[in-house]
């Protein structure tokens, strides 16, 4: 079973890497021509909570960094707590998913440089916000399992 979830993981996390990336190396029409589509169908959502005066192209842009990197925070921390020891976890399970999702960040910023579409130090902020608030999610899941373990003798 868990050489199973472990290759599941990592083709999610390689799929992630790659829809990433490639919508990276989409030139500035496509990329905004993306963004509107997007924008049109979560304009209902995002209206009620930012306000219709406030969602706009760069919002649903911005909001994308973070949530395609909170995602890849997510799924390269589970596969790092599937293969440490609790003893190891703090770093490995946690340091690690957190370098390479700076990695990947800077690699997203880099490709966007040279699909002439510039880059900005602020989306590599964003991006590994994302990253680290994926990787928090999966470590509070983590010890509330460890405890409820603890608890029950495990």
């Amino acid at each position: 079973m868990k050489k199973r979830l472990s290759i599941f993981l990592t083709i999610l996390i390689l799929l992630t890497l790659t829809f990433i990336f490639t919508n990276s190396m989409d030139s500035v029409a496509e990329s905004q021509k993306k963004s509107g589509a997007v924008l049109e169908r979560v304009w209902i959502l995002l209206k009620g909570v930012v306000g219709k005066e406030n969602v706009t192209e760069h919002l649903v842009r911005k909001l994308a960094h973070f949530f395609e990197f909170f995602v890849l925070g997510v799924e390269m921390s589970a596969l790092s707590f599937l293969h440490h020891s609790p003893r190891r976890t703090l770093y490995y399970s946690i340091s690690l998913p957190v370098f390479c999702g700076l990695l990947a960040a800077l690699t997203d910023e880099t490709i966007q440089i040279a699909s002439a579409r510039g880059s900005q130090v602020q989306d590599v902020w964003l991006d590994f916000a994302g990253v680290c608030v994926g990787v928090g999610v999966v470590f509070v899941i983590w010890l509330v399992w460890r405890n409820r373990q603890i608890r029950q003798g495990q």
